[in-house]
């Protein structure tokens, strides 16, 4: 293992720990290094965005980076099971199933699904990761995804069907229509005769931790049925969000 990486972990957990800020001379101690290392430590630290200085000078805390990855691992842990009595409701609602998905890279990974009675439906399995360029959940992912994964996803943008988007140019520009209307719906892109509706669903610091979203066959996901569908799906995450501790929109 790196022990240069491992120290400064250690010394993020030092700062992350102590109830006042952390000066190079204490962190030494604490940590039983030369003053000149920790100062090397923390400088890294900083550098990367995982702490500050402020006073008295020379004083480090930790900054709040490290807070908001702390609350987007909680709000995967949490959305689930929050998210799970909506999936059920909207099944109910609607008669198609509903599905739960997060971001793995440029792919989308289902976290949960609650399947509808209907005989002819969409089948997808809990843990199934598919391209995040082709499905109305991984689309809403990707719209609020940073530059990195756009540039992972526009690598993986092959051709399921006729109708997949496989230009970047054409992918960033339904990106930002999906962020302007608030939801993403898919024709047939990733499983021919198979549509979908998905939105967002956003954790305590207002970003975006899920998707949630219906999929059924085409024949039943009509431009006027659509018009019913998206804001029952719409309303589904926000009631997941503001449970979550979201900020009103």
């Amino acid at each position: 293992m790196d022990k240069s990486f491992l120290k400064g972990l250690d010394a993020l957990d030092h700062l992350a720990n102590s109830e006042t800020p952390l000066g190079v001379t204490r962190l030494a101690d604490l940590m039983g290094i030369t003053k000149s290392n920790a100062h090397r430590l923390l400088s890294a630290l900083v550098a990367a965005g995982f702490a500050e200085t402020v006073q008295p000078r020379g004083s480090y805390v930790p900054s709040l980076k490290l807070w908001r990855l702390g609350a987007q691992i909680v709000a995967r842990l949490d959305v689930k099971a929050i998210a799970a009595p909506h999936l059920a409701r909207l099944v109910t609602e609607t008669q198609e199933t509903a599905n739960l998905a997060v971001l793995d890279g440029p792919f989308m990974v289902y976290i949960d699904r609650v399947e509808t009675d209907m005989y002819v439906r969409a089948y997808n399995r809990i843990g199934d990761r598919h391209p995040a360029h082709c499905t109305g959940t991984g689309l809403v992912l990707l719209a609020h995804a940073n530059e990195d994964v756009l540039t992972q996803a526009f690598s993986e943008m092959r051709p399921f069907t006729p109708t997949t988007v496989t230009d970047p140019v054409s992918l960033v520009a339904r990106l930002e229509e999906i962020r302007r209307q608030g939801f993403a719906v898919t024709k047939s892109e990733f499983r021919p005769g198979i549509n979908s509706i998905a939105a967002p669903v956003r954790g305590a610091h207002g970003r975006v931790v899920a998707a949630l979203g219906l999929s059924g066959p085409a024949e039943r996901f009509k431009p006027a049925r659509v018009k019913v569908l998206a804001p029952a799906v719409v309303a589904a995450a926000g009631k997941v969000s503001r449970l979550l501790g979201a900020p009103a929109p």
